[in-house]
């Protein structure tokens, strides 16, 4: 009796086990998704090297996301300046010291960012130091 009941409670913790794993990924899934919809929708100044796009949050959550997830890319924030309450402008350096500037202005509900690498700029390197953060965040 003792071995069923033994079985019967490890076949439920499997269960419990899959099924945590499984919402889980589905989790992680969804975040990826929705960070992928965000960069398609970013827009690239070809002329001005500026990545930018709108996001629905708060300017202060997305300063302290940036602050807090970029040096784990070997950036390093070197200069900040805030504006006002609604504008900020934060000035990383990384590998071979390149410039990082991100401006971040807060209009309404939402808060526009931009991101220029270097001099010329960098699409695609944008959107991978975006899509890093954002996903931490």
């Amino acid at each position: 009796m003792v071995a069923k009941s033994n079985v019967f409670f490890r076949s439920i913790a499997l269960v419990s086990i899959a099924l945590l794993l499984g919402g889980a990924s589905m989790l992680a899934a969804n975040s990826e998704e929705e960070t992928l919809k965000r960069i398609q929708n970013a827009k690239y100044n070809m002329f001005t090297g500026v990545w930018s796009i709108r996001l629905n949050e708060e300017i202060r959550d997305v300063e302290s996301g940036f602050k807090f997830h970029l040096p784990g890319l070997d950036y390093t924030l070197v200069d900040e300046k805030i504006k006002d309450a609604g504008r900020t402008v934060m000035v990383f350096r990384g590998k071979g010291d390149q410039k990082l500037v991100l401006r971040l202005k807060e209009t309404g509900p939402y808060t526009n960012l931009s991101i220029r690498i270097g001099v010329t700029g960098n699409n695609s390197k944008s959107a991978q130091i975006f899509g890093y953060v954002y996903r931490k965040m």
